[in-house]
């Protein structure tokens, strides 16, 4: 198998110097097209830094992708961006790996609703997987779209998932999410967020946030759930890391519920279930693609505790799992975290 040739929209963003990252020390690529609106005609080097494997070149409009022969390509861009690039990409057969939100909802009257605008490639919508290896292998694997999903998502799906048959349907599902401010991107940070939360705490998008539009649709789509969620984001003052904090009302207060998470978590690399009696810790999950969660039963209420870092497994580092499992890699390779 000879190197694919990688593509990279949205380069220079926390997220998009992830995926370099973590490109770099992937031995079965060659990161051959970078873009980001910010920085068109600069040079990688003298805008981030030199790389080991990664060559020096110029970051160039997006819309120039669709002359590239790319094998994949990543998209590391706020939403209502990709749906334009994507058809022709696809069209050429170029794999698709796209971090924002335009293909996580295939529902795109629902997606139209959260995010306040038109769908202009609702086909693709329709038939995008979406990026949770442990939950989609096998449709990853297949794929030329893939949808890797929200921060928020990705700890809350893996944390609520392996109770999903034990919630009360009378009651509804709290989620108290907490994420450091590198998840509002660079833009915010750079305008000011990093001195706004700075020895501080506070709740943010209290009456609506996107994510929760996200994870009711998953649920719903995937295991019939239909209780309400309430979601409450917090920003919390560091710069990465996410800690949810999941409560669910139980139907059945009789099961080790300990043990069901320990099997169903069984074999996989990148979620760790705790001890029983202990909790996840972000400095324990920072600059990782792990996933670790915790569960507490008080009578007939289950706290689930997850942590993950926000900016990879959350985005980049779960990215580039996908792309291991379209490529029949080894998941593992390019995430051996030191």
């Amino acid at each position: 198998m000879g190197l694919k040739k990688i593509g990279i929209v949205g380069a220079t963003g926390y997220v998009g110097v992830e995926l370099l990252n973590l490109l770099d020390r992937h031995s079965d690529v060659e990161v051959s097209f970078l873009s980001s609106n910010n920085s068109l005609g600069e040079e990688l080097f003298k805008k981030i830094q030199p790389y080991a494997n990664i060559k020096n070149q110029e970051f160039l409009p997006a819309d120039l992708a669709k002359s590239n022969e790319l094998d994949f390509i990543f998209f590391a861009t706020q939403h209502n961006f990709s749906m334009d690039l994507v058809p022709d990409l696809i069209e050429r057969g170029t794999k698709v790996i796209d971090l924002s939100a335009d293909f996580r909802i295939s529902d795109t009257a629902m997606w139209e609703k959260a995010y306040e605008d038109k769908h202009r490639a609702p086909e693709l919508a329709q038939n995008a997987v979406y990026g949770l290896p442990e939950l989609g292998r096998e449709k990853i694997k297949e794929a030329k779209l893939v949808a890797v999903p929200g921060c928020y998502p990705t700890a809350s799906i893996l944390g609520i998932i392996p109770v999903i048959d034990f919630v009360d349907n009378k009651s509804e599902i709290i989620l108290d999410v907490k994420s450091g401010i590198s998840g509002a991107g660079r833009n915010k940070v750079e305008e000011g967020l990093s001195s706004e939360i700075k020895d501080n705490f506070k709740a943010y998008s209290p009456e609506f946030h996107r994510h929760q539009t996200e994870i009711n649709y998953f649920l719903k789509k995937n295991y019939g759930i239909t209780q309400e969620i309430i979601f409450t984001p917090h920003l919390i003052p560091i710069f990465r890391g996410e800690y949810v904090t999941c409560y669910i009302k139980l139907k059945n207060q009789s099961e080790d519920f300990q043990k069901i998470y320990e099997n169903f978590y069984d074999g996989e690399k990148f979620v760790r279930v705790q001890e029983k009696g202990t909790v996840p810790e972000l400095k324990k999950v920072k600059n990782t693609n792990f996933c670790d969660i915790s569960v507490f039963q008080k009578k007939n209420v289950l706290t689930i505790h997850v942590a993950i870092d926000n900016l990879l497994k959350g985005a980049a580092s779960q990215a580039i799992q996908c792309f291991n499992i379209m490529l029949g890699s080894d998941e593992e390779k390019g995430l051996d975290f030191k």
